[in-house]
C-alpha cells in the first residue's frame, strides 16, 4: 500500500496505521521520498539531501521505528528514491548547489549538475527574481549580510553565497563577480537541465560514481534492517544512462529486493533487457485494463459529440503542436543547447539545425530511445528518423545529417534522449491530455487517448508478456501522479457505456445556457471549449464534489492547456468564468438532466471499478494499492489526489469485513465495505496460493463462446505453466457497456471451485458453464454485476 508522507501524516502515523493496513492483508508498505526535502514539502520529490532522512518527518530514528513496527507484522517497506533531481529552491539548503554557486566550475560540486558553463562564461543562470536585476539593485532589494556560512547575498528571503574575494565588495559590485548570474524569472535564457520546466528542480548528474554513491545513500543505508524490501525509482527516464545506475542501485540493494521504476511505457514498448529491474510502477496496467472494458461502440457517439465542438482536430495534431510549442518555449534552452553542439559538429549554425532536430524530438513515439547498448531501440530510432524526414517542409538529408551526428556521439545521443523525454511529457501529458476531451479519462498517464476500446486478446497477451517478463511488477490504480483516481475513470466506462445519451444531455445542457460564462468558453469557440466538455465530464464522475474543488481543477486544467489561460498569464476573466462554470455544473449535478444521468451511471461505475480491482490484485504483478484504497477514490489531479486519509473511518470499514461479503456489500450500495472485502479476499487468497501468482506461476486464456464472447475476459491463474489442470483461481470480469449481455459461455477448468466474492456459493465441476451462472456463482443469489472470482477447492 502506497502511503504519502507529510509532516502532517509522519513515520510515527504511517507506524500506528500498520496493524490496520496488516489486517487487510497488505504484504509491503510502499513510501513517498523520505530523503530531506524541502520544509512542508506535500510530498517529498523536492529533496534537498540525499544523505538525510526527513527531518519532519521524524529523522533517522522514526523512519526505524516504522521499519521495526513492520518487520514485527512481516511486512516489507518499500521507499521511494529520487536520483533524478534536487530542489534547489533555498541555495542554503543544498549543500551540492550552495558550493556550485560560491566555487564555479572547478569545484567538485559542479559534478552534480548538468550546467552549460561554456554559455555564460562561467556562471549559472538563477533565474529566481521578482523583477529586472538592475531594477532591483536600484531599489534596494538585493543586500548583504552575516549567514552561518558567512557573508551572503540576500533577496527577500532567498540567500545565495557570496564567492571568495568579494566578501567586502558593495553589492552592485559583488553580484557582477559571482559564478552565477541572477536574473528575472521571466527572462527565458537557462543553462542548467532541470526536471521538465522546473526552475527549483536541477537535474541530477548520476551517470557520475562519485555522485551516484552520495544519492544512494539513504538505499545503501537501509539494508541494515529487514524489513527494507526495496526501492522504486522516480522518473528514471530522466537518467545520462538509466541502465548503468540501475545496475549500480542493483549492487547497493542486492538481488533479494524489489527494484521497480517510474517508467512510462509505449503501447508494445518493452523494458530494455539489460536493465536489472523486477518492472515499472504499472501505469500501462492502467492503460490495458480500462481500454479492454470501454465500450467499442462508444467511439462512436463519442468522437461524434467532440468533432461537433472542436473543429475535428485529431490527437495526434494536438499533441505535434502541443510538442512544438514547449520546444520553442519551456523546453528552449535545452533544446538551443543541443542544437548548438551539433551545429558545433557539422561546423555549421544552429539555426540550420534546428528544423531537423525539432522533427524528430516530435517524431518519437515513446519517452525516449536507450542507445547505444539497447538494440531494440535501433529500429525506434530509424523510424524516428524515417517519420521526421517525411514531415511536410522538413528536409531529409538534414535529417539524416542531424541523426547520424547524434547517433555518432554519446554525448549528444544522452542529451538527445533527455530531451524527448520532457518534450512527450511536457507536450503530451502536460498539453495535449488537456485538450483531448472525447473521454477525458483516456488522457491518463501513460495513456494513448486515440486508442480506444481494444480486443480482448491484445489483454491477454498483454498480461502474459509480463507474466513471462516482470511477474513481480507493480499493478497501478491510483497513485500520486494519475490524473484521476480509479473511481472517476471507472465511471467514466460508464459514461462511456452510455456516449449516445450522453451527448444529448450535453447538447440539453448547453442550450438552456446563453453562454458558459466567457467567449472563450463559448460553446462554437474552438478548442477553448473543450474545457466546457471536461468540466461536464468531470461534474458527473466525480460526484460528489463542491464547487470549489471543480473549480480549483477546471483552472489547474485550463492552464495546463495553455489555450485561454497560462500558469505565466493567468487571464483573470476566464478563471472567473471557470469558477462559475464549476457552481453551475455543481448545481446541475445535483438535479435535472445531468443528475438524472449521473444517478444511472454511478452503480455501473461502482461495479466496474470491482472489476478494475479484481483484475489489480490478480493479473500478473501485485497491486500498488494508494493511501487509503482500497475505498472508492474520487480525487482528481494532485494536489486534489494528496489530501488528507480518513484511516478511522477505513479501520471502521475493515473491522466490518469478517461478517461481510464483497457481493452482498454492492447490492446494498456500500462501495467502500464491497472493495475492502473484495482485497482482503483476494490478498488471502494470494497467500494461500502463491504458487498461482509469484514468479513461477502462470496466465492461462480461458476460451469464451457465444454472441458475447468478446464482452468477456476470463483467465486462470496456475500453479506454474499456462496450462488449464494446474489452474486454482479463475478471474472473470465482463466489459462496461450498454448491453451487458451475458450470452455467453467460458471454459471453466476441472475441478470443484468456490466464490471468492459471494460466501458460501460453490461450482460443483468446471467445464463450459454460462457466463450468467458464473456470475451468479450459481448458488440462486446475486454477484457482483460482471466480476467474480474462484478458487479451487479440491487441489
Amino acid at each position: 500500500m502506497r502511503l504519502q508522507l507529510t509532516p502532517d501524516f509522519a513515520f510515527a502515523d504511517a507506524a500506528s496505521r500498520l496493524a490496520t493496513i496488516a489486517t487487510l492483508g497488505v504484504s509491503h508498505v510502499y513510501l513517498s521520498p523520505i530523503a530531506e526535502a524541502v520544509t512542508g514539502s506535500r510530498h517529498g520529490y523536492d529533496v534537498t539531501d540525499h544523505t538525510r532522512v526527513r527531518s519532519d518527518l521524524g529523522g533517522e530514528a522514526g523512519l526505524e521505528r516504522l521499519l521495526d513496527a513492520a518487520e514485527e507484522r512481516g511486512m516489507g517497506v518499500i521507499v521511494d528514491h529520487v536520483p533524478n533531481h534536487v530542489s534547489v529552491e533555498r541555495a542554503e539548503l543544498n549543500a551540492p548547489w550552495w558550493e556550485t554557486l560560491r566555487g564555479g566550475p572547478d569545484t567538485d560540486a559542479a559534478l552534480w549538475f548538468d550546467i552549460d558553463w561554456q554559455a555564460t562564461g562561467g556562471k549559472v543562470i538563477v533565474a529566481k527574481l521578482g523583477a529586472p536585476l538592475d531594477e532591483m539593485l536600484d531599489d534596494g532589494d538585493i543586500v548583504m549580510g552575516d549567514g552561518d556560512r558567512g557573508r551572503e547575498l540576500r533577496v527577500g528571503d532567498l540567500r545565495f553565497p557570496l564567492a571568495a574575494g568579494t566578501e567586502h565588495l558593495d553589492v552592485r559590485d559583488a553580484v557582477g563577480r559571482q559564478h552565477y548570474r541572477l536574473a528575472f524569472w521571466r527572462d527565458p535564457a537557462r543553462n542548467v537541465r532541470r526536471f521538465f520546466t522546473i526552475d527549483d528542480l536541477a537535474a541530477v548528474c548520476v551517470e557520475h560514481a562519485a555522485v551516484a554513491h552520495v544519492v544512494d545513500t539513504l538505499p545503501r543505508n537501509l539494508t541494515a534492517h529487514a524489513a527494507f524490501a526495496g526501492v522504486r525509482v522516480d522518473h528514471v527516464d530522466g537518467l545520462a544512462d538509466p541502465g548503468s545506475y540501475l545496475e549500480g542501485l542493483r549492487d547497493v540493494i542486492g538481488e533479494e529486493r524489489l527494484l521497480f521504476v517510474e517508467k512510462i511505457v509505449a503501447t508494445g514498448e518493452p523494458l530494455p533487457t539489460g536493465w536489472p529491474v523486477d518492472g515499472t510502477t504499472g501505469y500501462e496496467q492502467v492503460t490495458v485494463a480500462e481500454h479492454a472494458l470501454l465500450d467499442p461502440a462508444a467511439e462512436e457517439h463519442l468522437m461524434r459529440v467532440w468533432e461537433r465542438r472542436s473543429g475535428g482536430r485529431s490527437f495526434a495534431d494536438l499533441d505535434d503542436a502541443a510538442r512544438a510549442e514547449v520546444l520553442a518555449d519551456g523546453l528552449d534552452p535545452d533544446f538551443d543547447r543541443l542544437a548548438t553542439a551539433i551545429a558545433d559538429a557539422l561546423a555549421t549554425t544552429a539555426s540550420e539545425v534546428r528544423p531537423a532536430l525539432d522533427a524528430m524530438t516530435r517524431s518519437i513515439d515513446r519517452y525516449r530511445t536507450y542507445l547505444p547498448d539497447d538494440t531494440a531501440s535501433e529500429q525506434v530510432f530509424e523510424r524516428v528518423v524515417e517519420r521526421a524526414s517525411s514531415r511536410p517542409d522538413t528536409d531529409g538529408s538534414a535529417v539524416r545529417a542531424v541523426a547520424d551526428t547524434i547517433r555518432t556521439s554519446d554525448g549528444l545521443l544522452a542529451r538527445w534522449q533527455q530531451l524527448t523525454g520532457p518534450a512527450v511529457a511536457k507536450g503530451g501529458e502536460d498539453r495535449a491530455f488537456y485538450r483531448w476531451f472525447p473521454l477525458a479519462s483516456l488522457c491518463e498517464v501513460g495513456g494513448d487517448p486515440e486508442r480506444f476500446s481494444i480486443p480482448v486478446a491484445e489483454f491477454h497477451a498483454a498480461q502474459l508478456a509480463r507474466q513471462s517478463a516482470h511477474p513481480t511488477a507493480m499493478l497501478a490504480e491510483t497513485t500520486h501522479d494519475t490524473k484521476r483516481s480509479g473511481g472517476v475513470r471507472a465511471r467514466s466506462l460508464a459514461l462511456a457505456a452510455h456516449a449516445e445519451e450522453w451527448g444529448a444531455v450535453v447538447d440539453t445542457w448547453l442550450d438552456g445556457r446563453d453562454s458558459p460564462g466567457h467567449p472563450a468558453l463559448d460553446r462554437d469557440g474552438g478548442l477553448g471549449a473543450g474545457i466546457v466538455d471536461l468540466a461536464m465530464q468531470t461534474a458527473v464522475t466525480a460526484r460528489p464534489i463542491d464547487a470549489v474543488r471543480l473549480g480549483d481543477y477546471l483552472v489547474k486544467s485550463a492552464r495546463e492547456a495553455d489555450l485561454i489561460t497560462t500558469w505565466t498569464a493567468p487571464d483573470d476573466e476566464v478563471e472567473a468564468a471557470l469558477r462559475s462554470l464549476a457552481h453551475a455544473l455543481v448545481d446541475a449535478a445535483s438535479s435535472g438532466p445531468l443528475a438524472d444521468f449521473a444517478d444511472r451511471i454511478e452503480p455501473i461505475g461502482d461495479a466496474a471499478g470491482l472489476g478494475l480491482l479484481a483484475l489489480q490484485l490478480t493479473c500478473p504483478g501485485f497491486a500498488d494499492l494508494y493511501q487509503g484504497s482500497p475505498r472508492r477514490l474520487l480525487t482528481l489531479v494532485d494536489p486534489d489526489n494528496r489530501g488528507e486519509v480518513d484511516w478511522d473511518s477505513i479501520a471502521a470499514t475493515i473491522e466490518r469485513v469478517p461478517t461481510a461479503d464483497a457481493a452482498t456489500a454492492h447490492a446494498d450500495g456500500d462501495v467502500d465495505l464491497a472493495r475492502t472485502v473484495l482485497t482482503e479476499r483476494i490478498l488471502r487468497l494470494r497467500r494461500r496460493r502463491p504458487e498461482a501468482f509469484g514468479a513461477g506461476a502462470g496466465y492461462l486464456e480461458l476460451q469464451a463462446s457465444g454472441p458475447d464472447a468478446e464482452k468477456v475476459i476470463a483467465f486462470a491463474r496456475t500453479d506454474g505453466g499456462n496450462a488449464g489442470d494446474g489452474a486454482s483461481v479463475v478471474v472473470i470480469v465482463t466489459r462496461v457497456t450498454n448491453d451487458p449481455g451475458n450470452d455467453a459461455e467460458v471454459e471453466l477448468p476441472a475441478g470443484t471451485w468456490r466464490s471468492v466474492t459471494v460466501d458460501d456459493a460453490a461450482i460443483e465441476q468446471g467445464g463450459r458453464r454460462r457466463l450468467a451462472d458464473l456470475l451468479g456463482a450459481s448458488a440462486g443469489r446475486s454477484g457482483i454485476p460482471g466480476v467474480e472470482v474462484l478458487e479451487r477447492t479440491d487441489r
